[in-house]
């Protein structure tokens, strides 16, 4: 009987530490050059203030459509992405006066509000082990696809 708890123990222990392996894609590149910022949020303040994010890559990239990455071992929980390409490598998604962003750039869902970043509730995504794949098309320049 005491084996039988034991085991029953890890098992419970092992189903609350399950892990899972998020991909995201990024698409419509459009073979710009420059660096694709990419943000992974699994918590609303963090992502409301835009700081520390869970994930955070700034990649090269160049001459590619696609962009593909695995985030290794992540709870399953929520999360929101946000995406953009820095053509100018300033490290900032620069806007016009207007905050019309001058960048490709994109979010989970492939949510595209006009003058306004989507709320972490709008963005988040459901990560499960059945459901472990975020795919974002870049929206271009100004808009334009």
């Amino acid at each position: 009987m005491k084996k039988f708890l034991i085991l029953l123990v890890l098992f419970f222990a092992q189903i609350g530490f399950a892990q899972i392996d998020v991909k995201l894609s990024i698409n419509n590149l459009k073979k710009m050059k420059g660096n694709l910022s990419i943000e992974f949020y699994r918590n609303m303040e963090n992502y409301t203030k835009g700081q520390n994010a869970f994930k955070k890559l700034y990649i090269p990239v160049e001459d590619l459509d696609k962009y593909e990455t695995v985030f290794k071992n992540v709870e399953p929980t929520f999360y929101a992405v946000k995406v953009f390409l820095d053509t100018n490598n300033n490290k900032k998604l620069d806007k016009s006066f207007l905050g019309i962003r001058k960048e490709p750039y994109g979010f989970s869902k492939n949510l595209n509000p006009t003058l306004r970043e989507p709320t972490f509730e709008e963005a988040k995504v459901e990560m499960t082990e059945g459901n472990s794949i975020i795919s974002i098309s870049l929206n271009n320049n100004k808009g334009e696809d």
